[in-house]
């Protein structure tokens, strides 16, 4: 639904400041402008929520990563979509990620909210292709208005749909050249097809525009460990086990071959540090990370909550911060006294650290109503 007339802009731009004190980062340019243009914005595959509603909390969940800003539901999935943001990119621009909740795992979609704009037009039009008599009848849509009004390029809504998903993974690369999925996608096309240093270099620019996604510096590690250099896969594997275990995925997402285990890509990295622990470091091992994943279970609430608390004694702030949340990711929708008190743990770490909005967002989190299990 499209706002009318000066008073419906006053209305939309007194709600983004509202979210803006509730988000506490400034939202982009590009997303001001879509909510001042619709009230219910829909782009398939994202249905977004209304701005009173995201204010309201829509999306935000008990145990969910504080970081992770909400702003829409993925349609026909059970995902939502929304910003990461974190101390390194929340004055740049802010990355776009999937929420799986039946996977329960986050996936890179867009590296600036401009970008997946762009996606989801492209992505559009080539899931529903078999709806569409012609180019011409996608010009008379809601989303061809949309693209006018936000000046996102005409040629999205008539240029010739992807024939497969080759072909609209490498168009997506044009719009986002920065989208760190598309990039792990194409590097195992190249791999796919005999061309591993190609592939080497889609994997590493993956982890270069998004250094917190876990599954590139494994699709890194796993070429190394087909080629037989352990020592160069187990730093790999152990970059994977310093990420977010929700910012990690399974391996069925990715073309690795027939052979290749589907598990979790968090869960075959750290085999991989047991398997190969002779090609470790010493700073490796000496680290109390290393004994959580490779000697403990690296999915026990408790030990990523010991983890952390030992990181902290050692001023590990980012190491203690990330184990917490490994924690709460682990135990969240549990009854109990450990979520509260890793809710308690972050929010200290964040008061320490002044990181006001972690500190809100995290509050705002915990006060939530969880799910029993």
């Amino acid at each position: 639904m499209a706002h009318n007339g000066e008073s419906g802009f006053q209305r939309s731009e007194s709600t983004l400041i509202a979210l803006e004190n509730f988000w506490r980062v400034p939202l982009p340019v590009s997303f001001r402008r879509l909510y001042h243009e619709y009230q219910s914005p829909y782009l398939a595959p994202c249905d977004f929520f209304t701005a009173e509603a995201i204010v309201r909390g829509a999306g935000r969940a008990y145990g969910l990563v504080p970081q992770f800003l909400p702003f829409g539901r993925a349609v026909d999935e059970s995902g939502l979509y929304g910003f990461y943001v974190t101390p390194e990119n929340e004055t740049d621009s802010l990355p776009i990620i999937l929420w799986d909740e039946e996977e329960l795992f986050f996936q890179p979609v867009a590296s600036d909210f401009t970008s997946f704009l762009r996606i989801c037009l492209l992505t559009g039009r080539y899931e529903t292709e078999e709806q569409l008599d012609d180019c011409e009848q996608m010009a008379d849509t809601e989303a061809a208005a949309l693209v006018a009004r936000l000046n996102l390029g005409r040629e999205l809504t008539t240029d010739s749909i992807p024939r497969n998903d080759t072909e609209l993974r490498e168009r997506i690369a044009r719009i986002d050249a920065h989208e760190a999925s598309c990039l792990c996608h194409l590097g195992c096309m190249r791999r796919a097809g005999g061309n591993e240093e190609r592939a080497l270099d889609y994997y590493h620019r993956a982890t270069e525009v998004a250094p917190w996604f876990g599954d590139s510096y494994y699709l890194v590690a796993d070429i190394y460990r087909e080629r037989g250099n352990l020592a160069r896969a187990v730093q790999g594997y152990w970059a994977v086990a310093q990420r977010l275990l929700p910012l990690c995925t399974r391996t069925w997402l990715w073309d690795l071959g027939y052979e290749h285990p589907e598990a979790d890509i968090y869960e075959v990295a750290a085999d991989g540090l047991a398997q190969h622990e002779s090609e470790a470091d010493e700073s490796m091992k000496a680290s109390p990370l290393w004994g959580a994943v490779v000697d403990r279970d690296p999915y026990d609430p408790e030990c990523r909550e010991e983890v952390g608390r030992i990181l902290l004694e050692q001023n590990d702030v980012r190491g203690a911060e990330r184990e917490f949340l490994n924690a709460l990711s682990l135990c969240g929708m549990e009854r109990g006294r450990q979520p509260e008190r890793l809710y308690e743990a972050l929010i200290h770490l964040y008061e320490r650290e002044g990181r006001k909005r972690d500190v809100e967002l995290s509050r705002f989190d915990r006060a939530l109503l969880r799910a029993v299990t």
